[in-house]
């Protein structure tokens, strides 16, 4: 019996590592999906964004688009004049508010992963919102609850809706006029088709698709002033906003996961 009693004793250590072990690779198991959403959302709070008045002296080539990866999102900043800028200086020439999605995107020139990871991009950058049909592109990414990240929720846009572009140091503000689903060798869809008028496109799901989400939006005649302050208030709304469901949706799960771990542990190394 005495011995018995000694030989369990001595497996203990041995019980416990196995338990730890299995614990972490469970929680590695967890966070190496939760992380590319984790990264995407830190990136939108860390970064900040200055947007510029004139076109980066060299624009990135255009690269072949892959869904967001952690490979990707580990990487730096935006592009700019052919050299990586610092997150808290990231190249812009624009920004993108849409208040009914909760959309607040800075727009990049050059069609790039790395662009697409931290907003937006303006897909054809020889052309200018005061004479030509503006295209903005972006990711698509749904997070768990419904939450979506980067261009997710253009797809729920109706008629009607406001659209928000800041483009240099110039204010526009657009309606949409019709929300259609194209293949995404449709290119001929998103022809110029004058000043007045606003493309906004993505994935119509977060898994790869040939399929687009594109919106047309009219623009609208509003007061400058006013348009200004709508949409420097808007976006200071959507902020706020991003910044309280970053704590609840990505913050508080952390902190909530590594109290139980650590209790749990704990209690196996105490027993």
């Amino acid at each position: 019996m005495e011995r018995k009693i000694d030989e369990k004793k001595r497996n203990q250590p041995l019980i416990k590592i196995v338990i730890t072990l299995l614990t972490l690779i469970v929680l590695i198991l967890i966070g190496i999906p939760f992380s590319k959403y984790f990264l995407i959302a830190t990136h939108t709070q860390e970064t900040k964004t200055i947007i510029h008045n004139k076109m980066p002296g060299i624009i990135p080539k255009t690269e072949k688009i892959e869904a967001p990866n952690l490979a990707t999102l580990m990487g730096q900043a935006p592009q700019a004049d052919n050299q990586k800028i610092s997150g808290e200086n990231a190249y812009a020439i624009g920004q993108v508010v849409i208040p009914t999605v909760s959309i607040d995107q800075p727009i990049f020139i050059g069609l790039t992963n790395e662009n697409l990871v931290h907003g937006t991009v303006d897909l054809f950058p020889n052309r200018q919102p005061d004479k030509n049909t503006l295209t903005i592109i972006g990711h698509h990414v749904f997070y768990y609850g419904g939450y979506q990240l980067l261009f997710g929720g253009i797809q729920n846009l109706k008629k009607e809706e406001p659209v928000y572009v800041r483009y240099f140091n110039q204010y526009y503000e657009y309606k949409v006029s019709s929300n259609v689903i194209i293949k995404e060798t449709d290119v001929d869809k998103l022809v110029d088709i004058g000043p007045d008028y606003l493309y906004l496109m993505t994935c119509n799901q977060t898994l790869k698709t040939p399929y687009r989400v594109l919106i047309t939006a009219k623009k609208v005649s509003v007061n400058e002033m006013k348009l200004k302050e709508t949409f420097q208030e808007s976006s200071k709304v959507l902020t706020n906003k991003s910044q309280k469901n970053y704590l609840i949706w990505f913050i508080m799960p952390i902190i909530i996961l590594i109290f139980i771990i650590s209790i749990f542990l704990f209690y196996v190394w105490k027993i």
